[in-house]
């Protein structure tokens, strides 16, 4: 598929892409934490664009908190959501934690297979309740580095 989509450094600092009805917003809240909001269904029209993103921050910030919003997201294909079993089974000694927000049973189960495949069962956790996994942000945010 063509990457088609529009990549943008927002006033703050965070990153968005945008494509059709689907959106990656990339925020550092704090050195160490990653917060990634996914909205609509990724096609691969980003193609590895957003997990380069990812792996920018990893480069210059390990081990990294990554919270992943995707309860606004509808889902991936196949193929998206084998890259990011790749990405994630890469990085796992990049990534301190994974928190995972889902809205639908559907991206729930994309990603609970996701976690099963890369081997990371202790790494992702996947909430649906969004004020645990903003509470867990919130946490993060206020710890200290070690």
């Amino acid at each position: 598929m063509t990457q088609t989509f529009e990549r943008e450094t927002l006033p703050d600092g965070s990153v968005r892409m945008v494509s059709g009805d689907a959106t990656f917003l990339f925020a550092r809240p704090k050195t160490g934490v990653l917060v990634v909001t996914i909205t609509g269904y990724d096609k691969g029209q980003f193609g590895t664009a957003p997990l380069d993103e990812i792996g920018s921050v990893l480069r210059v910030a390990a081990p990294v908190q990554l919270f992943v919003d995707a309860r606004d997201a509808v889902g991936a294909t196949v193929r998206v959501s084998e890259d990011w079993t790749r990405f994630i089974t890469r990085h796992a000694g990049d990534l301190a934690h994974v928190h995972v927000l889902v809205g639908s049973k559907m991206v729930e189960l994309t990603i609970a297979i996701a976690r099963h495949l890369s081997r990371t069962d202790r790494l992702i956790q996947l909430y649906s309740d969004p004020s645990i996994f903003e509470g867990q942000l919130e946490a993060a945010c206020n710890r200290r580095r070690k």
